[in-house]
Parts: structure tokens; C-alpha cells; sequence
């Protein structure tokens, strides 16, 4: 018995420590469980939160893309309407506009400012809406009105520029029958003789002064815009002045182009079907045929994107719906005024550059060009229109007519006055015979040189000589 005590006593101590190495083992497992979980939850709560997050942030931002979305699309449609409006308003302001001009009876002057009142009030309405008009920069109706030049008040006289009033447009004019049929009116031809007979022009005297040419040939506008009426509308306007010719959209016009060679100015609206006016403007500007034509464009965006983007392929003007009609007439005038300056300048100055005379890079590169040709033989008897045309390679009808918009001389006329100047430096600056110069110029003889010369310039080579050799003689 004793003996067995002695061995459990013996086994005890060991057994005791096993136990707490087993319970702390257990302890430490549970620990290690627990932060383990813990990592988990925290990681879990972790990518739970940033997930959560970014749904947040994906929401908000898809929100913001659809609110941005329906705004901008109410904004195109709002533009759009608001351009669609334009050509109407311009049409109902231009009309009474030029009624207001003239002598009424006092029983219709206030009708008169009533209507025009209202329809300034239109505008004002219409411009407010979001077409890209900055805030602060819409003017009020009063101003408005006197930009356009109309009445201020019911009861007083319309206070309104001079215009030359024309006839009222009709409401329900004929359309093309066809799209590649223009309606094509020169002077009176296709407008229904009732309303022409209500038509007060510009002035003869006026259109004799602005309408024409030294030669006394009419110039020809071509009008586009989808709008018949408002072609019409600029039409019985100018018809007093200039031949006119109307389409509806860019094709159109592309077909009274090619069909119509002496058309010398282009007014076109923005917004068309099938072909809009910026792209006319840049297929009228990158063809040598009608590079030299200068094109208006005219458009309801208030906006100056638009207007950069038609410059920058080649507009020579830009005017904003609804637009004064005779702000139109002074716009045309000046264009056709520096085209007649720029054909003076390329007659009277001797060493003219291309840029000088020219619109467009594509014109300026075809008179650099001619001119050299010129120039490279300009000794040769038998360098003719035929010659240049062939090295240009037009034919000589569209040399005859881009020469004649251009410099306002035909390609005989051109060649001629290329040699002429050069005969004139070797006058002023040579002591060569005027023999040895008619030859070098490739004229068979000094008559026909000295003939040729006096015309140009008022003098025979002889005379020209002897006046710079006065000039010299008493600047020494």
C-alpha cells in the first residue's frame, strides 16, 4: 500500500505540468482564433466600406453623366428651336420694319408699333433661352429695339434708320420642284406679279451706283436658306440692284455654281438639310473654280464657336439672326467694293503680291503661279492665253472668268499687263532702246509695245522716259 502512494506521488508533479503546458497551448489557439477573426472582420469591413464606396461614387458620377446628358440635350433642342424661331422673327421684324419707314396714316402708326413691340418682345423671349448667350449679356427689349432700329413707344413715330422698304414676302410661296432644281429669279422672273407689283426696291439710283460694274454688267448674288420665304424676303429686296438666284440648301446652291458662272457673292444660312452652310462655305473655298467668290454666312447661334469655325474655312463675313436688312445690303456692298479695290490695286501698283489681290491661300497660290508662267516667258512671241491655260490647266473659259474676278482683267488683258510692268522697270531703271525692251518682251515690234503702253498707262514709252529723266534731273 505504501508502495502505491509512493507512485502516485511520484507521477503527480509531472502529470500537473503537462496539464497547464495543454491548457496554456489551448489558450494561446483560442487567442490566435480570435485575432485572426478579428483581422477578418476588420478586413472584411474594410473592403465592404471602400466597395461600398466606390458604388457610391459610380452612382453619383452615372447621375451626374444623365443629368448632364438631359441637360445637354435640352439645351440642343432649345437651340434648335430657338434658331428655328429666328428666321420667322426676322421675318416678321424686317417686313414691319420697312412699313415703319414709311408715311402712315396716324390711325396705323400705332398698329405699327404694336406689332413691332410685341415682336421685339418675341425676340427678347427667344433669346433668353439657353443658345450659348452668356449672363449679362442679353439685352433688353428698349435695347434691342434700337439696335434693330425700331419704335420705342405706342404713341410716338417709329424711331427708325432709313431703309428703303421692299415687298412684303409671300406666305405661301412656290417650293422647287425638285432638289437639284434651284429656284433660280433674276429681276422680276418667278415672282407672282401681285406681290411684285407691292415690291419698293432700292433706289435706281442707288442700284446704278452699287448694283454694277464699270462695264455696266449686273452682279449676282446667290441666296440660300431653307426657307423660301426668306429667300424670297432678300430677294424682293435686292432685285432693284442685283440679279439673284435662290436655293434651298448647300446642294443646291453646289448646282446654281456650276450652272452659273457669273455669280459673284454668296449668302447662305447655317443651319440647312442635305448640305449646311459651313460646309458650302468650305467646299465653295477649296475649289479653284469659285475660291475667289466671297460667302456671308448667316445663323441664329449667338455663341462665337460657330463663327471662329465658319472663319476659319473661309467666311468673308458672318451676320446673327434676326439681322437688319439693310445692315445685309451695306455687308454685300463692302465685299463687292473691296473686290473692285483689290482689282484696282493689282492695275495700278507695279509689284503687286499675290496676297495682296487675293482671298484665299487657294487664289493666291493660282496668281503666284500665273504670274511666274508669265514671267518664265515672258520673251516668247508665241506664249499665248491657250499657252497658260494648257501650264495652268484650266480651260480657257474658267481662266477667263477666275483672271477676270480676280484681277479684273481677261488672261490676253493679264498677259499683257505683266509684260507692260516689266517694260516699265527696264524704263526707269535700264538705258536700253525701247527696240531692244518691245523685243525682250516678247513683242514682235516696238509699235505695237509703245501702242500697248500708252493705252496702260497715258503715255508713250518715250514720253515715260523723258518724264524720268526730268525726275532725276532735278532730284540732282
Amino acid at each position: 500500500m505504501k508502495n502505491c502512494m509512493f507512485v502516485a506521488d511520484a507521477v503527480s508533479p509531472g502529470t500537473s505540468g503537462d496539464m497547464s503546458i495543454i491548457y496554456m497551448a489551448i489558450m494561446l489557439a483560442v487567442v490566435v482564433i480570435l485575432l485572426t477573426a478579428l483581422t477578418a472582420y476588420v478586413v472584411y469591413r474594410f473592403v465592404r466600406n471602400h466597395e461600398q464606396r466606390r458604388l457610391e461614387e459610380q452612382k453619383a458620377f452615372l447621375l451626374k453623366e444623365e443629368d448632364k446628358r438631359v441637360s445637354d440635350m435640352k439645351q440642343r433642342i432649345l437651340t434648335e428651336a430657338s434658331q428655328e424661331l429666328l428666321t420667322p422673327i426676322t421675318l416678321i421684324i424686317g417686313p414691319l420694319q420697312q412699313l415703319a419707314s414709311e408715311p402712315l396714316a396716324d390711325s396705323v402708326k400705332p398698329r405699327i408699333q404694336l406689332l413691332l413691340r410685341n415682336a421685339q418682345l418675341l425676340l427678347h423671349q427667344v433669346n433668353m433661352l439657353p443658345v450659348g448667350v452668356r449672363p449679362g449679356s442679353i439685352p433688353s427689349p428698349a435695347v434691342e429695339m434700337q439696335m434693330l432700329g425700331l419704335g420705342e413707344t405706342e404713341t410716338s413715330t417709329p424711331n427708325v434708320a432709313p431703309v428703303t422698304p421692299t415687298a412684303t414676302p409671300v406666305t405661301t410661296p412656290t417650293a422647287p420642284t425638285t432638289p437639284s432644281t434651284p429656284v433660280v429669279v433674276d429681276d422680276s422672273v418667278g415672282i407672282d406679279d401681285s406681290n411684285a407689283a407691292a415690291a419698293v426696291h432700292l433706289s435706281a439710283e442707288d442700284g446704278k451706283a452699287e448694283g454694277t460694274d464699270k462695264q455696266g454688267h449686273r452682279f449676282t448674288m446667290l441666296m440660300v436658306d431653307d426657307s423660301p420665304d426668306m429667300c424670297r424676303f432678300v430677294h424682293d429686296y435686292f432685285r432693284g440692284v442685283y440679279n439673284v438666284i435662290t436655293a434651298n440648301n448647300g446642294e443646291e446652291a453646289v448646282t446654281c455654281l456650276q450652272e452659273n458662272d457669273n455669280i459673284d457673292l454668296v449668302v447662305s444660312d447655317v443651319t440647312m438639310p442635305k448640305m449646311d452652310g459651313l460646309e458650302l462655305c468650305k467646299y465653295v473655298k477649296s475649289d479653284l473654280r469659285w475660291s475667289h467668290i466671297p460667302v456671308i454666312l448667316l445663323t441664329g447661334r449667338t455663341d462665337g464657336d460657330m463663327e471662329v469655325e465658319g472663319l476659319k474655312l473661309g467666311a468673308d463675313d458672318y451676320i446673327t439672326k434676326p439681322f437688319n436688312v439693310e445692315m445685309l445690303r451695306l455687308r454685300v456692298k463692302n465685299l463687292i467694293e473691296k473686290k473692285e479695290s483689290r482689282q484696282r490695286l493689282f492695275r495700278e501698283k507695279m509689284d503687286v503680291s499675290p496676297s495682296e489681290i487675293t482671298i484665299t491661300s487657294v487664289d493666291e497660290q493660282f496668281i503666284q503661279k500665273a504670274t511666274k508662267i508669265c514671267e518664265e516667258h515672258i520673251a516668247d512671241t508665241e506664249f499665248s492665253v491657250e499657252v497658260l491655260g494648257h501650264e495652268l490647266n484650266m480651260s480657257r473659259t474658267y481662266l477667263y472668268k477666275k483672271l477676270m474676278n480676280i484681277t479684273g482683267k481677261g488672261p490676253a488683258e493679264f498677259i499683257r499687263i505683266i509684260r507692260l510692268k516689266r517694260g516699265k522697270q527696264y524704263l526707269e531703271q535700264s538705258a536700253l532702246p525701247i527696240a531692244e525692251i518691245a523685243t525682250a518682251l516678247g513683242y514682235s515690234s516696238s509699235k505695237r509695245f509703245s501702242e500697248n503702253f500708252k493705252a496702260e498707262f497715258g503715255m508713250s514709252p518715250s514720253e515715260y522716259m523723258r518724264k524720268m529723266k526730268v525726275k532725276i534731273d532735278i532730284n540732282y
